[in-house]
C-alpha cells in the first residue's frame, strides 16, 4: 500500500486527545490507545483496560512494552510503527495480557506527526478471543518462524589489504567443506566472518548453530554440546545434542579455549568418528556438521598454555583465519564511522549526520583496545548525545571515551615504559619490566606490555639454565615445546639466551 507522510502531517497527538475527541474514544467499542514518539502511553480508553486487566493500574507514563508482550513476535505492533513511521492495517496477532491470556486481536496502527516530525502512534483494537495459556488445548497454533538473516561476505566493512587478505581465504574457505578456525581480539567481528563463511558455503539453507563455551558452566556444557538420554541423571529429558540440531549446516564454537580439557577430547572424537552419542545413550548418532570455532588469543599460546588440546587444534585449524585488530587498520575508521551513522536511527528519519576533522583525528590516534565493537558503541553513543545537532564533535563523543584519549595522550609525554630497559639489554633480573609501583594517577601501561617483558624475563633465565634446549626448558615450565618456541618468536628472544 502506497503511504503518503503528507495525508498525515497534521494529525498529531493534541489533535486525537482533544476533549472533544477522547469523550468519542471513551464511549467506542473498540480499543483505543495512543503512546508519544518515545513509546510512552498517553491515553488508553476504557474497554482497552477492562480487556487488557488494567482497571487498578496506572498505564499513562509508562512504557508500552511494560504493559504488553508480544507474542512469537521480535516486538510489539505499536514499537513497529513508532520505528518505521508506517500504518500497519489489519494486524492479526496474539499478546499476552495480565490475566495470563493470550488475547486475539486484529488491529490498525497509524502513526502520528506534528508538523512533519514523528509525534507517536494510535492503535485501534477489535478482540476475537482469548486463550489461556495454562490450557493448551485452547493456545493458538505456533507460527511458522521466519528464517533467520545472517551476516554476508557483504557485511564485511573495509578495504585494509589485511583484512582483504583474510577475505579473500574465507571466500576461498566458505566453498570448501573443511572445519575453520578463527583468532582474534574481542570486537574484531569473527563471529560476522563466521556466518558470512556460513552463508557463503553450500550449507547457507541448512542449520546454523552457534554455542558460546564460556557462558555456560562446565557441569551443563556437556548436556548441551553432546546431549541428554532419558534416565542418563535425575530428570535428564530425551534431549538432542548441538550436532543433531546441527546436522547437515554449522555448528559456531565461541571461545573454545573456554572448553575443559576433557570436553575436548569427547569433540575430537565426535569430530574423528562423525558420530555422537548423548549422554546415558549406547546408540551412535550419525552427524554430518562443518564446525567453526572461534578463540580470542593465538591457538599455539591456547596449546602452549594448556588450555587447548594440541590435537583438537590441528582437527579444528584446518583452515585458519587471524582477523586483524582495528589498530592495524586505522585506513577503514572513516569508512566504518560513516556506516555506522547510516544506519543509525537518526540516518533513518533523513538526517544528515557528519563529523568534524577533530573527531576523525582523536579516532585515528586511539589504539582501540575494544576494535570496532568499542567504536561502533562509541559512535553510538556520540549520536545519542547529539541532541538536535547534526555534527558529532568532540563534546558530544562519551566522556568515558574523551577521558581515555585525553590519558593517552598524557600518557605519551610522560611514558614510564619509556624509562624501562629494551628487551635487547641486559639487565638485573626481574627489573626488565614495570610492576606498577610508580603509576601515576593519568598514566596509561598496557599490562600485555608489561607481561610480555616479565615472561620474556622469565623465559630467558629458563633457556640460559637448560643451555638453550627448548624441551628441557618446556619441561620446567610445563608447558609444549611447541609452544615455547611460538612464545620465543613471539617475543624476540631468541638471540638472548
Amino acid at each position: 500500500m502506497y503511504f503518503s507522510k503528507e495525508k498525515f502531517a497534521d494529525v498529531s497527538r493534541e489533535s486525537v486527545l482533544t476533549p472533544a475527541m477522547t469523550a468519542i474514544w471513551d464511549d467506542l467499542g473498540v480499543g483505543v490507545a495512543v503512546v508519544n514518539a518515545n513509546g510512552i502511553c498517553e491515553y488508553m480508553n476504557p474497554i482497552q483496560r477492562r480487556a487488557d486487566g488494567f482497571i487498578s493500574i496506572p498505564v499513562e507514563g509508562q512504557h508500552i512494552t511494560k504493559l504488553y508482550v508480544p507474542h512469537e513476535l521480535d516486538c510489539i505492533p505499536t514499537i513497529e510503527c513508532l520505528r518505521n513511521s508506517r500504518p500497519i492495517l489489519k494486524k492479526c496477532y496474539f499478546y499476552k495480557t495480565t490475566n495470563n491470556y493470550l488475547a486475539s486481536t486484529v488491529s490498525d496502527f497509524f502513526p502520528l506527526y506534528d508538523r512533519g516530525k514523528k509525534d507517536g502512534v494510535i492503535a485501534f483494537t477489535i478482540w476475537t478471543g482469548s486463550a489461556s495459556l495454562n490450557d493448551p488445548k485452547r493456545r493458538p497454533k505456533k507460527t511458522v518462524k521466519r528464517p533467520y538473516s545472517y551476516y554476508t561476505f557483504d557485511s564485511i566493512i573495509g578495504q585494509d589489504d589485511g583484512l582483504a587478505d583474510v577475505l579473500t581465504e574465507a571466500r576461498t574457505a566458505a566453498k570448501a567443506s573443511s572445519h575453520v578456525m578463527i583468532w582474534g581480539e574481542s570486537g574484531t567481528g569473527k563471529e560476522l566472518f563466521a556466518q558470512a563463511i556460513h552463508s557463503g558455503s553450500d550449507r547457507h539453507d541448512q542449520p546454523f548453530v552457534a554455542e558460546n563455551c564460556a557462558a555456560i558452566p562446565e557441569n551443563l556444557l556437556e548436556a548441551i554440546l553432546f546431549g541428554t538420554s532419558k534416565g542418563a541423571y535425575t530428570d535428564a529429558p530425551e534431549k538432542p545434542d548441538l550436532f543433531e540440531e546441527a546436522n547437515g549446516g554449522t555448528l559456531l564454537l565461541d571461545e573454545l579455549n573456554s572448553m575443559p580439557l576433557g570436553l575436548q577430547a569427547k569433540l575430537l572424537r565426535v569430530l574423528q568418528e562423525k558420530r555422537v552419542r548423548r549422554l546415558g545413550s549406547s546408540k551412535e548418532i550419525p552427524v554430518d556438521v562443518r564446525v567453526i570455532s572461534i578463540l580470542n588469543e593465538t591457538p599455539l599460546v591456547a596449546v602452549g598454555n594448556g588450555i587447548l588440546r594440541s590435537d583438537l587444534y590441528y582437527r579444528l585449524a584446518v583452515v585458519g583465519l587471524a582477523v586483524p585488530p582495528l589498530r592495524d587498520r586505522k585506513t577503514d575508521i572513516p569508512l566504518l564511522v560513516r556506516t555506522f551513522i547510516e544506519r543509525s536511527k537518526q540516518a533513518s528519519e533523513g538526517s544528515l549526520i557528519d563529523v568534524t576533522p577533530e573527531v576523525l583525528r582523536m579516532f585515528q590516534d586511539y589504539d582501540w583496545p575494544g576494535n570496532i565493537r568499542e567504536l561502533q558503541h562509541v559512535i553510538e553513543g556520540g549520536l545519542a548525545l547529539l541532541g538536535d545537532r547534526d555534527v558529532v564533535d568532540c563534546q558530544s563523543l562519551p566522556r568515558h571515551f574523551r577521558e581515555a584519549c585525553e590519558a593517552t595522550c598524557a600518557s605519551e609525554s610522560t611514558d614510564p615504559m619509556a624509562e624501562m630497559p629494551s628487551p635487547g639489554e641486559d639487565v638485573v633480573p626481574g627489573r626488565n619490566y614495570f610492576d606498577y609501583r610508580t603509576v601515576k594517577r593519568n598514566s596509561v601501561i598496557p599490562l600485555k606490555q608489561c607481561m610480555h617483558r616479565y615472561e620474556a624475563e622469565c623465559l630467558c633465565n629458563v633457556l640460559r639454565v637448560t643451555g638453550g634446549n627448548v624441551a628441557k626448558a618446556a619441561r620446567i615450565l610445563e608447558i609444549t615445546a611447541a609452544g615455547l618456541r611460538y612464545k620465543i618468536k613471539q617475543l624476540g628472544i631468541a638471540d638472548r639466551f
